[in-house]
């Protein structure tokens, strides 16, 4: 998949890895663990984008998903920034993973928005890049296991022909 793949995915690893606890985490945990510059930067961004699921009283299946993003998404969104970074064979695997967790969030996330007939475009330009990008992290993911794999370069083929 190549350099702009691994950028796409350090995009959206980066990212992930500072709006979940940051920005996400405000509509579950108490507020008053945040300072208030971070809850002003929520407010204003929740009226400047219409974005009804960062206001006052996210809906439910909202608080899921962000604990979902919080829980899991997040520390293998800081390890596949890494891997990216370092070049580690098991990034495709975290890719894959994170690529999973934020098309299914951004598609359920989608969905609500569009079935509530609150759909601004500026709204919908906070949220679909996040499904690109996750459809990126996931073809990124099965495209590194699969040619690892076709190339025959396991740990365990290559001892095998040593020692025969």
């Amino acid at each position: 998949m190549g350099v702009p793949s691994a950028a796409a995915v350090a995009i959206l690893s980066l990212t992930i890895s500072f709006s979940a606890p940051l920005l996400g985490a405000q509509a579950v945990l108490p507020r008053s663990l945040y300072p208030e510059p971070l809850q002003a930067f929520r407010r204003w961004y929740a009226a400047e984008f219409d974005d009804y699921l960062l206001g006052p009283n996210p809906p439910g299946f909202f608080r899921g998903v962000i604990w979902l993003e919080f829980v899991f998404l997040w520390p293998i969104a800081v390890a596949t920034f890494y891997g990216v970074l370092t070049r580690r064979p098991w990034v495709a695997s975290t890719s894959l993973m994170a690529g999973v967790n934020t098309l299914t969030a951004t598609s359920a996330i989608l969905g609500d928005i569009l079935g509530s007939g609150r759909a601004t475009p500026k709204l919908l330009l906070s949220y679909v890049p996040f499904g690109v990008l996750g459809v990126i992290a996931i073809l990124r993911g099965l495209c590194s296991c699969s040619q690892r794999i076709a190339v025959g370069s396991s740990p365990t083929s290559s001892a095998r022909k040593k020692r025969v």
